[in-house]
């Protein structure tokens, strides 16, 4: 059987749905308790192309991101009620939240949705778009339901800033360094 990591590579990222609607706590804990840093907030990204399970809407989020070495880690909330894998991961949390996706980074996020469902049996569930090409899908996967599967469309450009913030990560020292990024 073909694996994800087979087919696209290392994950890139472990994505985090935050219960409340406050990042800030979450950021605070990360880097007191994991020494994660520094991390870069994005409030309320504009958002196009949304559905989720086929149906059109409006998503409403925030969210914050960091690089832990090599491992980006992104922390999510969600400010409208809109129907998301976000909100059906908090209902399956009973509203405690936790590791929410995996994602990986194809080169041809095109070839990879199809990859992702022809060869694993991945269901598109949600996805939209963040700017011109911050193309975003999760896919439901059927061994293992809780967490599920991201694709990121990521441009060589913010790779360099990501691998930016990886070396940046690996001198983070919380007690001296800024634990808000003003740009990557």
């Amino acid at each position: 059987m073909t694996t994800p990591v087979q087919l696209w590579g290392e994950i890139r990222q472990l994505g985090y749905v935050l219960a409340g609607d406050d990042l800030e706590p979450a950021i605070a804990d990360w880097v007191r308790t994991r020494g994660v840093g520094p991390w870069l907030v994005v409030e309320r990204p504009t958002v196009v192309e949304f559905s989720h399970r086929g149906v059109p809407g409006t998503l409403e989020f925030s969210f914050a991101l960091a690089q832990a070495g090599a491992m980006q880690i992104e922390l999510i909330v969600q400010h409208n009620d809109q129907a998301s894998t976000y909100r059906e991961f908090l209902a399956a949390t009973a509203g405690v939240g936790g590791l929410h996706h995996l994602a990986w980074w194809p080169a041809d996020i095109e070839a990879a949705a199809a990859q992702a469902r022809d060869e694993l049996g991945y269901e598109r569930w949600s996805g939209g778009r963040i700017g011109a090409d911050g193309i975003f899908t999760y896919f439901a996967t059927q061994d293992h339901p809780g967490t599920v599967v991201e694709h990121a469309n990521i441009t060589p450009a913010r790779r360099e800033a990501f691998a930016e913030m990886a070396q940046r990560s690996r001198r983070f020292e919380p007690a001296r360094d800024p634990w808000i990024l003003t740009r990557p």
